[in-house]
């Protein structure tokens, strides 16, 4: 065969390989500028602030102007501004609810900021989007959305101290609680219990879910949950003194599940 035809460039389709990414990128900028100036504005006069650290591997969230302290579940009221204020314990993490912010990194010894102005009532899924450590992936958390109403009502139920056991089992659940050694990890307000280590326990039993969005809160999870924690979540530190036994393992789901 003869030598095939010798070209070196083409102009049109140089031109149009430039020109095309050139007129995509600006549509991407006249939209994204302005949502990023839109996202860096301070938060309303009536905004309400939360502090959200992250701990391996686990959430908590402080409302310090409104006095709750409350763990893997962010409750916050529909149509009003929240400032977020992101910390870590430890390491570095990410808050990130994909359907209400893009992601944040928590950064120990820094505070970062985002603020959500929620749209629609719900419950939303949110994870930890940076990896870190054996549970990162198992290291959720849920925002609830709720009415102005709803919301003052949560607020008000979580400012109370713990309430009391309703029954002789969940008395023998709290002071098993105390005995054994918990107290020195957990807070329950109302109670001896006043440890900062792990999640605040006063009002658990309302929660949807426990160990951080992992398993829904039921008493079967809890004694899942309790009879090995590291089965739940290898690695976590919660690190029971010694193992418990099925009696006491019930006595405690009683105390905790009671705790609303």
């Amino acid at each position: 065969d003869s030598l095939p035809a010798q070209t070196h460039g083409h102009l049109g389709l140089e031109i149009g390989w430039t020109i095309a990414p050139t007129i995509l990128l600006v549509l991407l900028a006249v939209i994204t500028v302005p949502a990023i100036f839109a996202n860096a504005q301070p938060p309303g006069a009536d905004a309400i602030r939360v502090r959200a650290i992250g701990h391996q591997w686990w959430f908590e969230f402080r409302y310090p102007e409104l006095g709750v302290t409350t763990a893997n579940e962010l409750h916050v009221p529909l149509g009003r501004d929240i400032e977020i204020l992101l910390e870590s314990d430890d390491v570095i993490h990410s808050f990130w609810v994909p359907q209400l912010r893009g992601k944040m990194d928590m950064v120990p010894g820094r505070v970062n900021r985002v603020v959500i102005r929620p749209e629609e009532t719900g419950t939303f899924f949110g994870q930890c989007a940076e990896f870190c450590g054996t549970a990162h992936a198992l290291m959720k958390f849920t925002v609830v959305v709720e009415e102005p109403g709803a919301f003052e009502t949560w607020v008000a139920l979580q400012t109370a101290d713990r309430a009391p056991p309703q029954s002789a089992l969940a008395e023998q659940g709290e002071a098993l609680l105390t005995s054994a050694g918990c107290i020195a990890c957990h807070t329950i307000r109302g109670t001896v219990a006043q440890g900062v280590i792990g999640p605040d326990l006063t009002h658990v039993g309302g929660r949807a879910h426990i160990a951080s969005a992992v398993l829904d809160n039921t008493p079967e999870n809890l004694v899942r949950w309790l009879r090995d924690p590291q089965e739940v979540k290898p690695e976590n530190k919660m690190v029971l003194p010694r193992s418990l036994g099925a009696d006491e393992i019930e006595s405690l789901v009683a105390y905790l599940q009671g705790l609303k």
